[in-house]
């Protein structure tokens, strides 16, 4: 049994093998809300809509020590799918192919991600384009639906690229893995240890949402 007493993710993923290891909440330090697929919107992209603040897990899949593919617990169709770095569709993340709207359900060049943690619960996520995972500015529209959409096309690890994973289960066998809090005095420490600097209203309304269920 490998014992993981501190919550690090880092060594989580580590000691994990390849496959399932993890089903955890993606949130943006912009204080916006936790990612999440919309499906049949815009190619069932990644998007956060803060008027959502509903759970949306994600499983991580674990490819090797650095590197990872992201699948939503809920999926849009009987079978996993898989997040993908699009560049047929300016690096936008999706779980369907543009134009073809093909769904996404194996693992090759455009779903491995890379994942890095700056401290237990701080990542940072990119794709194979060596760029970090970045929110959007604004809002895109179309149909029934407004979201925050992501790209992978980020340079400089700043709060648009900056993401807090919310664990909620370990999935493998032989892993006695032991959950970080979500307390205020909790995050923030992680934020400080990371040199990440949140105003008091975005890093409250983080903290709330972390809390929310």
């Amino acid at each position: 049994m490998i014992k993981i007493s501190n919550g690090s993710l880092s060594e989580l993923l580590k000691a994990a093998a390849t496959g399932p290891f993890m089903q955890a909440e993606i949130y943006s330090l912009t204080g916006l809300g936790n990612v999440r697929v919309t499906c049949n919107w815009a190619y069932s992209a990644l998007n956060i809509d803060p008027s959502n603040g509903a759970e949306f897990l994600w499983q991580f899949n674990k490819v090797d020590d650095n590197n990872i593919s992201l699948s939503p617990v809920s999926s849009c169709i009987d079978k996993t799918i898989y997040a993908s770095v699009r560049d047929d569709n300016g690096y936008y993340l999706k779980v369907q192919a543009p134009f073809s709207a093909d769904w996404i359900t194996e693992v090759r060049r455009d779903e491995i991600i890379a994942l890095k943690m700056h401290d237990l619960n701080v990542a940072e996520l990119k794709g194979f384009n060596g760029a970090f995972f970045f929110l959007d500015n604004g809002m895109s529209s179309y149909q029934n639906h407004s979201g925050y959409c992501i790209r992978s096309i980020g340079r400089t690890f700043d709060q648009n690229m900056q993401w807090y994973l919310k664990i909620k289960r370990s999935l493998q066998d032989g892993i006695d893995f032991s959950y970080s809090d979500h307390s205020l005095g909790t995050v923030k420490n992680q934020l400080d240890n990371c040199g990440i600097q949140l105003d008091d209203a975005t890093l409250n309304t983080l903290v709330t949402q972390l809390n929310s269920h």
